[in-house]
């Protein structure tokens, strides 16, 4: 149960690489060297969530968790301009007797393309706790990582395509609507600084929806993601996430399964959209 309750904690934040965007090709989509015209998102836009557990197909019984994701304001970064965007997530009061979780993801995406140049994680999670940083050298495609807590320091090779799982979305979340194609692929290669590796991943848009939400009745693109199959997640069921069908392509639902029922993720509020 301990596992469960930090996965579902965990959730809204890797969910957030999957953007629902697609490509006709199988290879990394390219921000580094394009510019684009940022009109998905500004400085103060905040989307609430609310994360819950119940029976496949259906709608969350259980509710385990809050979260947020916040562009907080503009950040410097080697002479670059930057959206600092923040997620925060944290279990509720009855959730903490059982494991209690309060994280913040950090990262600082640079204006003119819109790849991470900064990313960090404070972890609080029952026992587990981690303060990490990494650094995007673009100029030299390097990752410079540092983990405060073990005094420890490190590196990884990259590509311009490497993305930390908040630029990922955001990036993705500007590109250009007619470039979208149902049942066609995008492919994202995002830096796991937990583990210090890079991970590949991709969704597929599969049909266009209209759902119900607490922040009304919204046109959407519900998209197939792929998730890495553990102990928690199964690979016998598919992962889904609905996006708003429009400019913003905002993230305002998940349903993931587990080995026992589903994981639901659904928005409560947004402001400064």
């Amino acid at each position: 149960m301990i596992n469960f309750y930090k996965k579902i904690l965990l959730f809204i934040y890797f969910m957030s690489i999957f953007g629902c965007f697609s490509q006709k090709n199988n290879e990394f989509y390219d921000f580094y060297n394009k510019k684009h015209k940022n009109l998905a998102f500004k400085v103060g836009e905040k989307a609430k969530y609310k994360f819950s557990y119940g029976q496949s197909n259906k709608k969350g019984i259980l509710t385990a968790g809050y979260g947020q994701i916040e562009v907080v304001g503009i950040s410097n970064i080697d002479n670059s301009s930057c959206f600092k965007v923040q997620a925060k997530g944290g279990t509720t009061k009855l959730f903490d007797f059982f494991y209690e979780v309060d994280d913040l993801f950090e990262s600082h995406i640079e204006t003119k393309n819109l790849t991470s140049l900064k990313f960090k994680r404070n972890i609080h999670e029952h026992n587990y706790k981690a303060n990490q940083v990494v650094l995007f050298d673009r100029k030299n495609n390097y990752a410079n990582t540092s983990d405060f807590r073990n005094s420890r320091k490190g590196g990884l090779k990259i590509s311009n395509n490497t993305q930390d799982m908040l630029s990922a979305l955001f990036a993705s979340r500007n590109i250009p609507n007619e470039n979208l194609l149902i049942n066609d692929t995008i492919h994202l290669e995002i830096f796991n600084l937990e583990k210090n590796n890079i991970f590949p991943t991709y969704f597929v848009p599969i049909n266009k929806e209209t759902i119900k939400t607490k922040i009304g009745k919204l046109r959407t693109i519900k998209c197939k993601i792929f998730v890495e199959k553990s102990r928690i997640f199964s690979d016998k069921n598919s992962t889904y996430i609905w996006l708003t069908d429009d400019y913003r392509h905002l993230p305002v639902k998940v349903e993931t399964p587990i080995r026992v029922g589903s994981i639901y993720i659904e928005i409560l509020s947004v402001e400064n959209l």
